[in-house]
């Protein structure tokens, strides 16, 4: 009984088989896309179909309404009628009365299944009927509905008989294409299979397998290729001996190789012996190559590792389990003393008669080493060598959990140094840092060990005292003590460069653990105490407590109600008049800022101006405001109401106006509101330009040219040089309401006052006082020559339709 394969299991019926799916999947993409194509084409054919008879339809249609001719349209509706597709006509007068319907009822199909799939199974089509000579307006309607299944029925049949067409083809093909696979490849490969089998594998050259007359195909070409095959075998038989003594010159020489790597390899037995060892690794442990072999590793790592039996357990699991072990990281003492780290990889290995555990260790100190420093840099600051913000946080999150669990107090002292940026501006960042490294040191010899001492950044350090007491006010009493030990230590001369450097520093301090707060609260906390000791005049100490967090938390929410209140438009402009003191006219205005809040009502500007500042929201609000007052002055202009010279002022904020691109933002909502020549004015404070005064004169030359002009508001309260005065482009100088107030009873308010205004008509300068409530300050106002003023007296700001009702009734007046 021979194995050859059936007539099922050979090569042809497998093609054959192959050849049957692809070909029936290739006739069904291919009559599929046919049927695509075909159902497009016929979709089109039909719509051509149902325009025709609706304009052959029409005419008559068109009569029968024009007429009122019943008969006629029941012509109508009968002639369509007359189409197998069309089910049902109805003509209709220009009222929607009907003048003739027909109805036909549905042909049963049974390919209505498949039109509901492809298309609906009715179409509505309708036509106005216009009668030439009425103009455009309909007198009537002509519809008609149509069986999409009967309009399909000529593409069904067509479609049917393409489908049979393709199943025969393609019966026929993979008829035709399974003879040719047997009679071409499978007969040929049988015999060729058979003739393999009886070639003797000891003696592959006797027998050659029987070429193919004729043939020069590819299993022709695989017969000549088998024989030569053979051919190879035979020699390669006869050149196995000596390929077996090369094989023993080169395992002397893979043993060289292996000897030259500066990777330790090493194999031991089952019982802990070395079989073999390479030269590093009997280096290492201070042997050579020949005595390692048949060394205990007990004897050899007694002293060198920690754990000898574990070695020995990795190694019973690698021969007895045939699993890899992967030690990442092993500590081993050389006999120099040296420390090495050593990553190693314990595998199986067939070694003559038996399995030993191959090892491959690396050394890896040097990287461990690395790493240690690595380690060490992401959680120390480069410059001081202090824990950095990441172990601070860390360090005084468990310090937190601690003295809460154990009972005890702590605190921390956020440290600021005082004008440290003076230092780095004058002497130079190589000073600064010396500066930084002698605080760092100061403050590390001023605490204990258990205590941290951090830096956050800058000039910026963070001190733990940890274990101060378990009473509240004692473990604080301690930590004012500590705080101003440090405050003095720091206070000490700094000698570098020949020079005595003195610097102080504030100090806020906070007690924990209170009241669950975590370590970014505490730190927030001491931040905030820190920044009060700054408000009042720095170099001293102060407690976090209640007060400060009750701020803290009015302002947060508050910053985040000034969010929605300019996304919600809860802010306005209201307008105060600036009025002529000789004529009483209404010469400008000035922008003020108010906010509407939904609940709490009108808030103050004194409460929300500081926090946009800080938060700088201001710099969004001041382009608002400068938007909105633009639009004001051309909604003014175009009322006719604004008149040349008038101005309208709006408040610069110092954050606002030292930004790099505040003139370009300027100049660019310029371009957008036409506002007129010369009528927008700029109030900055002396505070915003006596800083950066080079800067602040570009910047207001600049504007200055496109027609803004520039006024110093509250003169008198700053710097009030007149040396800087006479360079800066100002046109107005703006006296503050707080001399004005008391200008009635206090000589010196009154003689810096008329200073102010002698001074600004020498220097050709527009005088205006803020705050005029009271005749009486008008009339001395007046008295010394003062030309604007703005106040209770004439007005207080007031909204937009209020001032468009002042300057309409002054531009009546006039």
């Amino acid at each position: 009984m021979t194995n050859e394969p059936s007539l099922f299991q050979g090569v042809s019926f497998q093609l054959a088989k192959i050849g049957i799916i692809l070909a029936f999947l290739l006739g069904l993409l291919m009559s599929s896309v046919q049927l695509y194509l075909d159902l497009d084409n016929q979709r089109e054919e039909l719509n051509l179909l149902f325009s025709r008879v609706m304009e052959v339809a029409t005419p008559p249609a068109m009569r029968a309404v024009h007429t009122l001719d019943d008969d006629l349209s029941a012509e109508v509706v009968n002639g369509l009628l007359a189409y197998d597709f069309v089910i049902g006509v109805r003509v209709t007068d220009e009222l929607g009365n009907t003048l003739a319907e027909g109805q036909t009822a549905q042909k049963p199909s049974q390919t209505r299944w498949l039109t509901s799939l492809i298309s609906d199974e009715t179409r509505e089509l309708y036509s106005d009927l216009i009668i030439p000579g009425y103009g455009q307006t309909a007198s009537g309607g002509l519809a008609f509905t149509v069986d999409m299944d009967q309009a399909l029925q000529a593409f069904y049949e067509r479609s049917s008989l393409n489908l049979i067409t393709g199943l025969v083809r393609n019966a026929m093909l993979v008829v035709l294409l399974f003879f040719a696979f047997y009679f071409v490849v499978a007969k040929p490969l049988a015999r060729l299979s058979r003739e393999i089998k009886s070639i003797n594998p000891e003696e592959p050259g006797v027998r050659r397998l029987t070429p193919l007359p004729g043939r020069h195909d590819e299993l022709a070409q695989l017969l000549d290729s088998s024989n030569q095959l053979l051919n190879a075998v035979d020699l390669s038989l006869a050149k196995r001996r000596a390929v077996e003594l090369a094989l023993r010159k080169s395992e002397g020489h893979l043993r060289q190789i292996i000897d030259s790597l500066p990777v330790m390899i090493g194999a031991r037995d089952i019982e802990g012996r070395y079989l073999f060892a390479n030269k590093a690794l009997a280096s290492m442990v201070g042997r050579d190559v020949d005595t390692m072999r048949g060394q205990d590793v007990r004897d050899l790592f007694r002293h060198a590792v920690d754990d000898v039996e574990l070695i020995l357990q990795n190694d019973q699991r690698v021969i007895r389990q045939g699993i890899d072990v992967e030690i990442n990281e092993e500590a081993f003492l050389t006999r120099e003393g040296r420390k090495l780290y050593l990553q190693s990889h314990v595998m199986p290995l067939h070694y003559y008669d038996q399995t030993v555990a191959l090892i491959v260790s690396v050394d890896i100190t040097e990287r461990k080493n690395a790493q240690a420093k690595m380690e060490h840099m992401a959680h120390h600051d480069a410059l001081t060598n202090l824990p950095n913000r990441v172990q601070l946080v860390e360090r005084l999150d468990l310090e937190i959990r601690r003295a809460a669990r154990h009972g005890y107090c702590g605190a921390v002292l956020f440290i600021d140094l005082d004008q440290f940026k003076n230092i780095n501006d004058s002497l130079g960042h190589p000073v600064g840092d010396k500066v930084l490294k002698e605080v760092a040191q100061r403050l590390v010899s001023s605490v204990r060990e258990e205590d941290l001492v951090a830096r956050l950044s800058g000039d910026e350090f963070v001190v733990v005292l940890t274990v101060l007491d378990k009473d509240l006010s004692t473990a604080a009493l301690r930590a004012g003590e500590i705080s101003e030990k440090i405050r003095r230590i720091i206070s000490r001369p700094f000698h570098t460069d020949s020079l005595d450097l003195r610097i102080s520093c504030s100090v806020g301090v906070v007690i924990y653990p209170d009241k669950n707060s975590s370590v970014h609260e505490l730190l927030r906390f001491a931040d905030t105490a820190m920044y009060q000791v700054k408000e009042k005049g720095r170099d001293a100490i102060e407690f976090f407590n209640e007060d400060m967090a009750d701020k803290v938390s009015r302002q947060l929410v508050m910053e985040g109600d000034l969010h929605r209140a300019l996304e919600g438009k809860q802010f306005a402009l209201h307008y105060q008049p600036k009025v002529d003191m000789g004529t009483g006219t209404i010469v400008g205005a000035e922008a003020l800022l108010r906010w509407h809040h939904p609940t709490k009502g009108l808030i103050s500007p004194a409460d929300f101006i500081p926090v946009l500042e800080t938060s700088g929201l201001i710099l969004d609000v001041g382009q608002w405001v400068l938007e909105t007052a633009c639009d004001t002055l051309v909604h003014w202009q175009a009322q006719g109401w604004w008149k040349p010279g008038m101005r309208l002022s709006i408040n610069i904020s110092p954050r606002q106006f030292r930004r790099a691109a505040f003139a370009d933002d300027v100049l660019r909502t310029l371009k957008r509101y036409p506002i007129p020549e010369n009528s927008l004015e700029m109030e900055v404070t002396e505070g915003i330009v006596i800083q950066q005064v080079d800067e602040a004169i570009v910047t207001m030359r600049r504007l200055a040219e496109q027609g803004i002009s520039f006024s110093l508001d509250d003169f008198g309260t700053g710097y009030s040089s007149i040396s800087y005065l006479k360079q800066l482009p100002v046109t107005v100088l703006k006296i503050d309401q707080s001399f004005v107030r008391d200008i009635v009873d206090d000589h010196n308010d009154r003689v810096l006052v008329e200073t102010i205004i002698t001074m600004g008509r020498l220097l050709d300068l527009d005088v205006v006082a803020e705050g005029v409530e009271l005749e009486a300050q008008f009339d001395i106002l007046q008295r010394y020559g003062c030309h604007y003023y703005q106040g209770f007296y004439f007005s207080p700001g007031v909204t937009l339709s209020a001032f468009d009702t002042m300057l309409a009734e002054h531009t009546v007046s006039a």
